[in-house]
């Protein structure tokens, strides 16, 4: 038994080794079932010349056989578990092994030097670590579920730590070559991911091999034939279409065909497509009579009338871009999209005009129920071409205050000619709207239906409680395609067969569950700075998560890791897109388009010079190269499917004088719906956080407001002074 110097000597060894590791690094599930404690295997073998290459390679860098492994395993773990810092078991004794790289320009032998110098020093404290004092019974919960086995080293000191504990571990064999298997719970991980592992195991076995001085950035995760394969793949889903013709083009084309048909309706009224074509014909010349054209921008704050339509339609006919903004923001918030929109005319309405004279005089606004006291037909002198902008949104920003994205008229088209076509729309249906007017994805249900000689319905403010509401309104007015934040769209797919409903498209965030209905379910995914749709996946059975397809037409989608590698099948990393429908930026944000939107490495034509990174964590699940979304990787989250930034709320918060400190956390309730809690720091102890409550409302949409203020005395922090979130108190 060591005496008490070198123990205590040993503990100060791993007290510092294992400094500040506080989370688990992990191959991501692709399952959350109950854990059977069953295993299954993948093997593969290793080519005898490869074997042979590997000793050489060993040989020529005076590193042994089991650190290299080691390092290949540390970065296959690293590249799944999209964590530098990680710590994995190794061999039978479940040594633990700590890998966080200094630069990722790193060499992988130095790397390797650095893994063999810590078994080294680890194997003379391991005693430490078995005793009762030691670490290791507490690490198999805390830090490790993954270790990896070279059986050379196999039966050389017993563990606390048992197989059965492990999610996953590797076996590397010598008895008859070279042999890998990888165990694996399926209750846990897809045979998909499982076999990708191995494949990246391998793969880098061969890259050092032909190029000894690697760094470990240009460690790649798939070889080249199966990234020209991917990228291919990419560029099967072309689609042609006169790109020439602007979206009032091919509108009214139809209103030819269906002159008298219905195009949109709310709870007052209808109009045919003629109505529509005449009312809106009339509007857009007004507003070339007044200034308003190709390059202005019209701003639409409104109730929830089919007036919303109209004006849009009206201002893609006078060739301006339309900029819905929703009226349930504050004033403040209202004052600043009309600046940062460039906005040169306000829409509204007979309840709202007041609002904007008062508070936004100094913009131009014309009331939209007063459209009848338009008298002159005034000429249409104007019209966009397909590199002009169609309309704006506004997107949650980083520092606090809004961003504004612009979309292309042949960006809009694209994604119009794919929504009818994927879902098979035509124009016996009726799509009704119930989607925020501004909210990102509305453009998705206003623009594609009306060029089939669909109608299109907005749902009123009091049919949107519930999904009770919601199905009512749909059963009484014939709607067959309906689109619905994901928390209420589970809910209406559980609870609601509403017959009639041919289409329910889902989105906004992650969608959960499957009920068999008589209507489809697609689950789509799309960014705002990406035209709202880039990918759609059809819901036919139960999903543990649900994909979101693949790319639509004419773009292109790929999951990078943290060195713009494309990654591996059932690999995460970061989701990015190119193509026809991506936007050319942020207004006035030219900081963030340098990290945004960049210059895509993969690009073949003109469509695809750009790349927006998306900040979306995801991963490809099967060969077929559908994508699932996983969640963010930065602080932005999806509340009742509108996208936030928690800074800016946090930031927002930190404008009270009293306030030292705000933190602000989404969490899940009981059904699963997201939420947010807000906690402060004040100078004065008996400041009263109601008041920021107060504060918010004033300044930000109701979506944004936390249901709970906490005030504490300080922040609990990490031992490197980071909020520590997870130490944040419970809040009832």
């Amino acid at each position: 038994m060591p005496d008490n110097k070198h123990y205590e000597k040993a503990k100060t060894y791993w007290n510092n080794l294992l400094r500040d590791y506080t989370s688990m690094a992990r191959f991501p599930n692709d399952y959350f079932k109950d854990d059977t404690g069953k295993f299954s295997m993948i093997q593969k073998e290793i080519k005898k010349a490869t074997y042979s290459s590997l000793l050489s390679f060993c040989d020529s860098n005076k590193l042994s056989l089991d650190s290299v492994l080691d390092t290949v395993f540390a970065i296959v773990l690293q590249r799944f578990s999209c964590e530098d810092d990680i710590v994995f078991a190794k061999n039978k004794i479940h040594l633990p092994i700590r890998v966080n790289p200094s630069s990722r320009d790193m060499r992988f032998t130095d790397l390797a030097r650095d893994i063999m110098r810590q078994t080294s020093d680890s194997m003379e404290y391991y005693y430490y670590m078995i005793s009762s004092e030691g670490h290791l019974n507490s690490l198999n919960d805390k830090l490790i579920n993954t270790a990896f086995y070279f059986d050379v080293f196999a039966d050389r000191c017993s563990s606390t730590i048992k197989e059965k504990d492990l999610d996953l571990y590797m076996k590397v064999s010598l008895t008859k070559g070279m042999s890998i298997k990888l165990m694996y719970k399926p209750s846990y991980y897809d045979k998909v991911t499982a076999r990708s592992i191995i494949y990246l195991f391998k793969h880098i076995i061969n890259q050092i091999i032909a190029k000894p001085k690697i760094r470990l950035r240009d460690i790649k995760n798939i070889k080249d034939v199966h990234k020209d394969i991917y990228i291919g793949s990419q560029r099967d889903n072309k689609f042609s279409f006169d790109r020439n013709l602007s979206y009032i083009d091919l509108f009214r084309d139809q209103v030819r065909r269906t002159p008298d048909k219905i195009a949109v309706s709310d709870e007052f009224s209808s109009m045919t497509y003629k109505e529509v074509d005449e009312l809106t014909d009339k509007v857009a010349g007004y507003f070339n009579h007044i200034g308003i054209g190709v390059g202005s921008t019209v701003a639409v704050l409104q109730v929830r009338t089919k007036n919303v339509v109209l004006a849009a339609i009206s201002i893609l006919k006078s060739g301006a871009i339309f900029f819905p903004i929703d009226r349930t923001n504050p004033d403040e918030r209202v004052g600043y999209l009309l600046e940062d929109g460039e906005v040169d005319l306000v829409l509204t309405c007979r309840e709202l005009g007041p609002r904007v004279k008062e508070k936004h005089s100094k913009y131009k606004y014309l009331n939209l129920d007063h459209w009848d006291r338009i008298e002159k037909q005034y000429e249409i002198s104007q019209k966009s071409g397909p590199k002009d902008i169609a309309y704006r949104i506004s997107t949650s920003g980083t520092t606090g205050r809004p961003k504004c994205i612009s979309i292309r008229q042949e960006s809009l088209m694209n994604m119009c000619h794919f929504a009818i076509d994927y879902i098979g729309a035509n124009e016996n249906d009726v799509c009704g709207i119930y989607l925020s007017f501004s909210f990102d994805a509305i453009v998705k249900q206003i623009f594609p239906y009306l060029l089939i000689g669909a109608s299109v319905d907005v749902l009123p403010e009091e049919s949107r409680k519930n999904e009770y509401t919601v199905e009512d309104y749909c059963k009484k007015k014939g709607v067959t395609i309906l689109a619905l934040p994901a928390i209420l769209g589970k809910l209406f797919v559980n609870n609601c067969p509403c017959d009639g409903l041919k289409v329910l498209q889902v989105g906004g965030d992650k969608f959960k569950g499957y009920t068999n209905r008589n209507y489809k379910i697609y689950n789509e995914y799309g960014p705002a700075e990406f035209t709202v749709l880039c990918s759609q996946f059809y819901v036919d059975k139960y999903y543990e998560l649900v994909p979101v397809g693949r790319p639509i037409y004419n773009t292109e989608a790929y999951i990078l890791d943290k060195n713009s590698n494309l990654c591996a099948v059932g690999m995460p990393g970061e989701l990015c897109l190119s193509g026809i429908q991506i936007s050319e930026g942020y207004s006035n944000r030219p900081e963030l388009n340098e990290g945004s939107f960049v210059c895509n490495p993969f690009a073949h034509d003109d469509d695809t010079r750009l790349m927006y990174r998306t900040g979306d964590l995801a991963k490809i699940i099967d060969e077929s190269g559908n994508i699932a979304v996983l969640g963010r990787m930065d602080s932005q989250i999806k509340i009742n499917g509108i996208r936030i930034e928690l800074f800016e709320i946090e930031n927002m918060i930190n404008m009270l004088a009293e306030v030292k400190n705000a933190v602000v956390v989404a969490k899940e309730d009981q059904n699963g719906d997201k939420y947010l809690d807000a906690y402060i720091v004040a100078y004065d102890k008996s400041f009263d956080g109601s008041r920021v409550l107060d504060f918010l409302k004033q300044n930000l949409p109701p979506h944004m407001i936390p249901r709970h203020i906490l005030s504490l005395e300080s922040m609990p922090v990490t031992p490197i002074g980071k909020v520590d979130k997870k130490a944040l108190p419970p809040i009832y």
